[in-house]
């Protein structure tokens, strides 16, 4: 068997390659490892491993074979020629989650205490903003949302108030599409001390690499493009600081039990080594997608990075390789409209999440932001005949023909 590490020149081959230890049973695949607990030789390895001198696993709440693969290999994608100070290759450091909230939770509670600030801006997931308003202020943590697209409105929001700690970005943002720079927002974190968050699940890192920007924290929902086929839940958060990954966010990790799960890491696993002939199909695919859109006299407006109309169209380009899957646009005859066209897809999928092979329309108002109040929606530009649309794999043209019917 070949010992000598080869260093990657392409995406593809980390995606397929990266993260893999050979089996102690030569199997080709990292098997299942579906074991909740793991024996120790004697008392004295059960101490080692406990305090930290011997590395092994313990318990697979803790970590576990398979869950290793799958969070080394999301490390290799964020970091893969992105270089430090130093002109040295990035080291991170990922942990699985059962979930992307349960990834987010862990950020926020790993960082962020009592009395501490979030800023943020509007048009964020609808889980993500909940957990904003609903969860987090009774624990004496709040967020303020301004429109960071506008450096005045972020300058204003941190010199007024003392008490903002991180910086946490979604970009492209769900379901609007809206785009912010990273490069120049880190930037104005840094210089306050803040912590700065990125959520990548939309981009994925064959489309944008946030620590590429010196960013400290980039957060997935895994269950989406990473996994790619909508066959298991996951999250995962990965963070620059391998110290305090290892020891501060392990333990809140930990505590908080959200562990991913060894046959979910298994299909995350293979998901992702098809991460970059997916993506080059879904982004080409979308492409199409919005230009038809773009000329169709129910739709009053189109929400694409790929058009020159949309206000972010030069920020995105800036940070991605391309324009991404994700779009939505607007029905001119609002609810009852977006409730029809729904309904008359036939091969399109009626669903929520995003990322699967095939393509799938969601109504956000009626849907993943049912629990954000109207006026807080429009006011974010969520409007009720918005659609989102999670543009699939599928052949182009019966993509677009099932559009053109259900438009109708």
């Amino acid at each position: 068997m070949p010992t000598k590490e080869i260093p990657f020149k392409g995406f593809g081959s980390v995606a397929i390659h990266a993260g893999h230890t050979q089996d102690e049973n030569y199997a080709h695949l990292t098997p299942v490892y579906a074991s909740s607990t793991y024996i120790f030789n004697n008392a004295e390895q059960g101490m080692r491993r406990f305090n930290g001198e011997e590395k092994g696993y313990i318990y697979s709440r803790w970590g576990n074979p398979t869950m290793t693969e799958a969070e080394d290999k999301i490390s290799a994608l964020e970091s893969f020629g992105v270089k430090n100070k130093n002109g040295e290759q990035v080291q991170l450091k990922t942990i699985l989650h059962a979930s992307g909230m349960g990834a987010l939770s862990t950020l926020i509670l790993g960082t962020l205490k009592s009395g501490d600030k979030i800023l943020s801006h509007f048009s964020l997931y609808g889980g993500t903003q909940e957990l904003m308003e609903k969860v987090l202020p009774p624990l004496g943590i709040e967020v303020i949302i301004v429109d960071l697209r506008d450096f005045n409105k972020a300058n204003e929001a941190v010199k007024n108030d003392g008490k903002i700690k991180m910086l946490y970005l979604e970009t492209p943002a769900n379901p609007t599409i809206q785009c912010v720079d990273i490069e120049e927002l880190t930037k104005f974190g840094k210089s306050h001390n803040l912590i700065v968050a990125v959520d990548n699940t939309f981009a994925t890192p064959f489309l944008q690499q946030p620590f590429r920007h010196g960013v400290d924290y980039v957060f997935h929902s895994t269950t989406k493009f990473l996994n790619g086929h909508g066959t298991a839940i996951g999250g995962a958060l990965t963070g620059a600081d391998i110290e305090f990954m290892e020891e501060r966010m392990t333990k809140v990790h930990r505590l908080l039990g959200g562990n991913s799960n060894p046959f979910d890491a298994f299909l995350l696993t293979q998901g992702m080594k098809t991460l970059e002939v997916r993506m080059e199909r879904h982004c080409s695919n979308a492409e199409n997608v919005a230009e038809f859109l773009q000329k169709h006299t129910s739709i009053s407006k189109v929400n694409y990075l790929g058009l020159s109309t949309h206000p972010d169209h030069e920020t995105s380009k800036k940070q991605m390789a391309h324009s991404g899957a994700m779009l939505s646009f607007e029905l001119k005859n609002g609810l009852d409209a977006g409730k029809k066209f729904i309904d008359k897809l036939q091969m399109c999928v009626r669903a929520v999440s995003l990322g699967t092979c095939d393509t799938l329309l969601s109504h956000p108002a009626s849907m993943t932001h049912y629990g954000v109040p109207k006026e807080k929606r429009e006011q974010y530009g969520i409007t009720d005949g918005l659609i989102r649309m999670s543009v699939g794999i599928e052949n182009v043209a019966d993509i677009l023909d099932d559009l053109d019917q259900a438009l109708v």
